[in-house]
């Protein structure tokens, strides 16, 4: 059964079991039912009817409908992983090719001080490029259930059994809300930014305690991570080093969210927002906090 003959059997058939009972009532049962009678009996079998075939009509309905939005879920995480392929040859595929330019150039030289550097950018650049690649190959394909809040708290968890920092995850009324509404490629970039900035706080920013919020801030719906770590020096927007951040930016970008990463007090800030109006915007490249996480 189509989806659009299971709506049109949703919407048509009260009706039409509905002008069949009135049909048989005053042709054939009105000697033996009365018009009092007849017109109690009307909700009654609509009530049956509905209970009985429309409900299911209903389940089908929802079913179908949940196979769709994980096919969507779905595509939305091959789509992210396609992406990652073309980053690995255009960006990996290159430093590796350009790392062995580099060694086949200090063959049998002694290399000197600027050429040992830029073989240190190379390498860390391949690192980079791996790490990132990791980091997207963690997002899980979804199943039944998938649930942005809780892919939320299993990343936190993750990260907390792995680095012996606590880490919260809170969502308010808003977040709750809006979940629903999400779509499945919003989910998956913003499964990839969360696991991304977790990734930068356990390996650069020494921090004690980490804090996810997913909820309202100004109006806006936001995803912000916060950690207690090291401060910011400089501005890391004008450095191409700085990858990970490069990347998360660009997937806010694409699903028309503004990223902002910034120092408040002791607190390093990440955040990840969908404007009020759900306008796509250009990223937000404010001070970052931490101008030596990539």
């Amino acid at each position: 059964m189509s989806y659009q003959t299971i709506k049109w059997l949703i919407l048509v058939l009260p009706t039409i079991i509905i002008g069949l009972w009135e049909y048989v009532r005053h042709a054939f049962l009105l000697p033996y039912i009365s018009m009092d009678l007849g017109n109690v009996l009307s909700p009654v079998i609509l009530f049956i009817v509905t209970i009985t075939l429309t409900r299911k009509l209903f389940l089908i309905y929802e079913r179908m409908q949940e196979e769709v939005r994980m096919e969507r879920a779905r595509k939305a995480v091959l789509e992210e992983r396609e992406r990652l392929v073309r980053q690995l040859h255009d960006g990996l595929a290159q430093s590796l090719f350009l790392l062995s330019v580099q060694i086949d150039q200090m063959e049998g030289k002694t290399p000197t001080p600027e050429q040992w550097n830029e073989m240190k950018k190379t390498v860390r650049r391949i690192h980079d490029y791996t790490r990132q690649a990791m980091s997207n190959l963690k997002t899980p394909l979804p199943e039944k259930g998938f649930s942005w809040t809780q892919m939320m708290r299993q990343m936190a968890e993750q990260f907390s059994q792995e680095t012996h920092v606590p880490a919260t995850v809170s969502v308010d009324e808003a977040g709750a809300a809006a979940e629903a509404a999400l779509s499945a490629k919003e989910r998956v970039a913003l499964s990839a930014c969360l696991q991304e900035a977790l990734m930068n706080v356990r390996k650069h920013a020494k921090a004690q305690r980490v804090d996810v919020f997913f909820g309202e801030r100004d109006g806006c719906l936001c995803l912000v991570v916060e950690d207690d770590g090291v401060g910011f020096v400089g501005e890391p927007w004008n450095d191409k080093d700085k990858f990970g951040l490069h990347i998360m930016r660009e997937r806010a970008q694409e699903i028309g969210w503004n990223m902002k990463l910034e120092r408040d007090g002791s607190r390093t800030r990440l955040t990840i927002c969908r404007s009020r109006l759900e306008e796509g915007g250009e990223s937000n490249g404010g001070s970052h906090p931490n101008s030596h996480r990539r």
